[in-house]
């Protein structure tokens, strides 16, 4: 039955790719600050150190003086694949994503340092298995039963059941470590440029098993049992170039443009009960493709009056120009989002966000990563910045992700919901 299953390995292989979205594209995460979360909008702000992968050249509007600054962001995750004949297969893992910024500006110029996920940043868990399990389930229970035939064994005794699936991408993550400086020209133009070096980890543990409810002695159509772990990493760098425009006190524009990051990833394959993985493609210290895109967030802030700020950001993907070998036809997707920021106090202000996502990627693509379907989304945010002593600022932020549900030409119902509460610490230390 071995010659049998090399389909079933695939269960799960392109998992390894997952990358929980909540704001970007079909790679690119923007969720990387607790203040973005409480926002959905930073491509012009100028306050928070933060901006180091958002508007880079706009920290030449920050007060001189170095700052510190530590985010944590917690991701609710309701994921969902409602497949004919198996019903709603889920998934509710938990995410944590780390942020961590650095920044030293002098009067012209200022040097900046971040530690963010602009990638990946999730573990799935589906103990029920995915569409990808059943529609690979069904096609290797086909493949059983076409070799019982030829055997002349009757068709009472063929494979007519999937026993049991599991999925469970247990790592799924790409480090990022942005380091750049910053120049002002004169009081109203500034420049930065950076790299960022990304470091990428995936791992995926999962198997199903198939089995005849008639079996025959001997164990002729006995269960079909298959378990696959795999890792893969790879590593890339992205130039970061940016422009902020402030013509007066009232108006901030900015550019910010992060390059294609090349990302090359190499399999190693720890579990396969079958020894069939480079028969499909997966052999150990096989290479996948799977770049993070080139970007370019522009964003437009104005101060109505001087409690009231109001941001409006657009962020593009150039996914048609990456290299993606699990998708086809892919992109390019983008960002639109406004925001409001109010100022009661010195101590408080308040912020409420809007941010639409739409993915350009076609709904029979979606079985490629039917774990983590890539969705177009509205999302709700609101926050709150508590600015305890002039040294220190905490800011508090949470939103609500609405995906649009797509259903293929099988048939499958692919569904997402998110929810999030961020928290962030700033030390303005000199």
């Amino acid at each position: 039955m071995k010659k049998i299953l090399p389909i079933l390995c695939a269960i799960g292989l392109l998992g390894l790719t997952a990358s929980p979205l909540y704001a970007g594209g079909i790679i690119n995460k923007q969720n990387q600050s607790a203040d973005y979360m409480r926002t959905m909008n930073r491509h012009a702000a100028t306050d928070y150190a933060d901006i180091a992968v958002y508007n880079p050249a706009g920290i030449m509007k920050m007060e001189n003086g170095g700052y510190g600054k530590l985010d944590v962001m917690y991701f609710g995750k309701d994921y969902s694949n409602t497949v004919p004949g198996f019903g709603e297969l889920s998934q509710d893992e938990p995410s944590i994503i780390p942020g961590a910024f650095a920044v030293y500006k002098q009067e012209k110029w200022a040097s900046f340092f971040a530690f963010t996920i602009p990638a990946g940043g999730g573990e799935l868990e589906y103990k029920q298995g995915s569409a990808r399990t059943v529609g690979l389930g069904k096609q290797v229970i086909a493949g059983a039963n076409a070799r019982l035939a030829a055997a002349a064994v009757p068709t009472q005794f063929f494979y007519n059941q999937i026993d049991s699936m599991d999925i469970h991408i247990k790592q799924s993550t790409v480090y990022g470590f942005t380091l750049g400086g910053s120049f002002a020209i004169n009081n109203m133009w500034s420049l930065a440029a950076g790299a960022r070096y990304s470091n990428g980890t995936r791992e995926f543990d999962g198997g199903a098993v198939m089995s005849a409810a008639n079996p025959l002695p001997g164990g002729v159509n006995g269960p079909i049992n298959s378990r696959l772990n795999i890792e893969a990493d790879a590593d890339g760098w992205a130039g970061i170039l940016g422009v902020n425009f402030a013509p007066n006190d009232k108006l901030n524009t900015a550019l910010t443009y992060i390059s294609n990051t090349d990302m090359e990833y190499k399999n190693k394959v720890n579990t396969d009960t079958l020894g069939i993985a480079p028969m499909i493609g997966f052999a150990d210290g096989s290479k996948t493709q799977i770049d993070i895109p080139a970007l370019l967030g522009f964003g437009i802030s104005y101060r109505f009056f001087p409690q009231l700020k109001v941001d409006l950001n657009y962020v593009y993907y150039f996914e048609d120009s990456a290299t993606i070998d699990t998708f086809e036809d892919e992109g390019d997707s983008w960002d639109l989002g406004l925001a409001a920021e109010y100022t009661f106090s010195p101590q408080w202000k308040a912020s409420l966000g809007y941010l639409r996502t739409d993915i350009e990627l076609a709904d029979d693509q979606q079985i490629n990563e039917p774990e983590e379907p890539k969705l177009s989304a509205n999302t709700i945010a609101a926050g709150a910045v508590w600015s305890l002593a002039p040294a220190w600022a905490v800011t508090f932020g949470g939103a609500y992700v609405m995906y649009d549900d797509v259903t293929d030409s099988l048939g499958i119902k692919y569904d997402k919901e998110v929810w999030n509460f961020s928290v962030g610490v700033q030390w303005k230390f000199l």
